[in-house]
Order: C-alpha cells, then sequence, then structure tokens
C-alpha cells in the first residue's frame, strides 16, 4: 500500500515538471559534495524521467513497486534519495560460493534490495547466470533490473542505466541520449566510482584518454572510493599501455590486483583474466595460474576454456 501511495505521487508530480533535454556538457558539475554520510538527493528531472522509464519497463507502477525495498527512497517533492548504504553491489557473504552468487543476489532483488539488484543486472549483462561459466546476455532484464536499482537511489545503477539509456541497449524504444548522459554525470559529479567510469569510458571512446586518466587518477587517490573493479581495470589498463599517460606496468599491475581483491564484482574476472596474460608472457606461470583460476572460477568464458585445455 506504502509503494502505491508513493508510485501515485510521484507520477503526479513528474506530470508537472518540465524537462531540459538538451545535450549535455561533460565538463560540468552540478552535483552535491559526496562522502559516506551523505544522502544525495538525484534532480527531480533526473529523478521523475527515470523513474517513469522504469516503470514501462517493468509494465506499471504496481509492477516496479513490487520490487522495491521501502518508500523512504523518495522525499516529498519527487526526488529520489541516494542513501550511503543503498550504493554499489551487494556483498557477498563468505558462506556463499561463488557459483551460487546468481541465485542468491537473484533472491535478495526480489525482495528489494537496490545492491542485489545492481549486482543481479551486471551478472545478467555480463551472463554470469550459470554456476560454472558465462551464458548468453540478458540486456533486457539487465536493463530492468538496473532501472529498479536507480529509482531506490543507487547511483551505481543510475550511472549503468544512464548508458543503457543513451545506447539504447535493453531499452529498445525508451533509448533517450540526453537523460543517459544526464544521469552518468551527475553521477560522476558527486564522485560515484561507477559514474567516473562511465564518465571515463565514454572519454576513452572519444580518444580523450587524458582526460579519461584524470577522473580516474582522482578516483583512485580517495581510497574510500576504491570500490569499482571495472574502473580499477580501466584505469590499470591505460597505465599499462600507455593511454593518456606514460605506461607503468608495475603500478597498472599492482591496480589490476586492486580490481581482483573486489571479486567477485564486475571487472575482477577481467583484471584477474589480463594479469594471468601478463604473467604468462613473463614465464611465471605459479602465478598465472593463480589469476587464471581466480577468473576461471568468476565464471570468464576465455579463463573457463583455457583452463580447461590446460588440465
Amino acid at each position: 500500500l506504502c509503494n502505491a501511495i508513493v508510485t501515485i505521487g510521484f507520477i503526479s508530480i513528474c506530470s508537472s515538471v518540465n524537462y531540459d533535454h538538451h545535450h549535455l556538457s561533460l565538463s560540468g558539475d552540478d552535483g552535491q559534495a559526496c562522502d559516506e554520510d551523505t544522502i544525495i538527493t538525484l534532480p527531480l528531472d533526473i529523478s521523475c524521467d527515470v523513474r517513469l522509464v522504469a516503470e514501462d519497463l517493468w509494465g506499471s507502477p504496481e509492477s516496479v513497486g513490487s520490487i522495491l525495498m521501502s518508500s523512504d527512497h523518495i522525499n516529498d517533492s519527487g526526488s529520489i534519495l541516494c542513501h550511503p548504504d543503498c550504493q554499489g553491489e551487494m556483498a557477498l557473504p563468505s558462506s556463499i560460493p561463488i557459483s551460487q552468487r546468481f541465485s542468491y543476489f537473484e533472491q535478495q532483488a526480489q525482495k528489494g534490495d537496490p545492491r542485489a539488484q545492481h549486482s543481479i543486472g551486471l551478472l545478467l549483462w555480463n551472463g554470469f547466470t550459470s554456476s560454472t561459466e558465462q551464458t548468453s546476455i540478458d540486456p533486457e532484464a539487465s536493463a530492468r533490473w538496473h532501472a529498479a536499482a536507480a529509482i531506490q537511489g543507487n547511483l551505481d545503477a543510475l550511472a549503468v542505466f544512464g548508458g543503457c539509456l543513451r545506447t539504447g541497449t535493453g531499452v529498445s524504444k525508451f533509448k533517450n541520449i540526453a537523460l543517459g548522459l544526464r544521469c552518468i554525470e551527475y553521477s560522476a559529479s558527486v564522485g560515484n566510482p561507477s559514474g567516473v567510469n562511465k564518465k571515463g569510458a565514454m572519454m576513452e571512446s572519444n580518444d580523450y584518454y587524458f582526460g579519461a586518466m584524470i577522473l580516474y587518477r582522482e578516483c583512485y587517490e580517495d581510497e574510500s572510493k576504491r570500490t569499482n573493479a571495472l574502473l580499477l581495470f580501466n584505469f590499470g589498463y591505460c597505465l599499462i599501455h600507455g593511454d593518456g599517460v606514460d605506461n607503468d606496468v608495475e603500478e597498472g599491475e599492482n591496480i589490476w590486483k586492486d580490481a581482483v581483491a573486489l571479486a567477485p564484482e564486475e571487472g575482477s574476472e577481467e583484471a584477474a583474466w589480463f594479469l594471468y596474460q601478463q604473467y604468462s608472457e613473463r614465464g611465471d606461470m605459479e602465478k598465472a595460474r593463480h589469476y587464471l583460476d581466480i577468473a576461471a572460477d568468476l565464471g570468464l568464458e576465455d579463463a573457463v576454456m583455457e583452463r580447461r585445455d590446460n588440465s
């Protein structure tokens, strides 16, 4: 009942908002300062637009309301509240083996946990739905879960969902480049690592590696934000290959190791796989095997096949 009341109120607020869908510069910063105790309030236009798309993706306001954890993710004006304890991916309990992470996160996502919803969205996008190896990806289901997490204030999910909206991946007719850029930029502006990573990746796609490296470095130097394995993987890759910076293989590999330490988060499996290749090329097969096993245990298809061939 509470969810239904919140949803109806949110729709009435959204219907009265005028949206600005002009192209967004990637250099602005209109966000609030973010630390571990800050509750971020999303701008009303982002809140309304993302909520309406989420309701369309789930089929109805009632459907999306059924997978929300509580009603305290929206303030009286209709803006989404981003609570500190709702950020990032869900940690996998030590009692749950990696092979069972999908089923565990799925159960928690159905109960409404936004971190689990973000995690299940990443697993669906990467095809990590099997207990042993990668399977086919499901962009549509991935986008739905990221949308659910985003409207509960998970900034990481908002950044990823922004990527879906920008490219149309998994959202088909709801593609909205301006809104997608706005989601990514806002997440980055408040220092969210997934937002920073998405913004940096867009810079890399436009061959602006120097700008991407500035973002990656600034985020990495704040130890409290070394929480996104994919950002660490991208940062390490740029260092090792000299993209936007003088190459530094040792630092790049150390950053990849930081990414692996965040396993099973997205990006840790790629970092482990590339470390396997680095050590293999140097002939250090003991360390190479260590990282191959990690990548394979995390379900990376290339690693699974490589370990199978080497057995």
